[in-house]
Formats: C-alpha cells, structure tokens, sequence
C-alpha cells in the first residue's frame, strides 16, 4: 500500500508542476522523453510505468519531489 501512496504523490507533484525539472526528469526516465504538452494521456502512462517500477526508483522520485 505504500507503494501506492508514493506513487499517488508522485502524479500529485507533476500536475501541480508539469514543466518543473524534477517533473521533466521523471518523464524522462519513466516514458523515454520529457512530452511537449502534458494531458491526462501521459499522465496515465506515467501512472502505468510508476507501477511496474521497483520500489528504489519509487523511493528516489519521492526524494526528489519533497
């Protein structure tokens, strides 16, 4: 359930701040590229990488957002 939580507040922190650094580097690393236009399409697929990941790369998105 952690996991979750963390992940929620990852979604949470980059659709308050979509062209942030830290945003921009976590849809790099997760989708392969930083998008032009942020929608609710890419915020899913994001949500659906999140999910897969493993637990440190989850950790060191949550350190990089706080």
């Amino acid at each position: 359930m952690k996991k979750g939580r963390e992940i929620e507040e990852i979604i949470y922190f980059v659709q308050r701040h979509p062209e942030s650094t830290v945003s921009r580097r976590i849809y790099r690393e997760t989708l392969g590229e930083a998008p032009a236009q942020i929608n609710s399409a890419v915020i899913r697929q994001l949500q659906d990488k999140l999910e897969i990941a493993d637990e440190f790369t989850i950790e060191g998105y949550n350190y990089l957002i706080r």
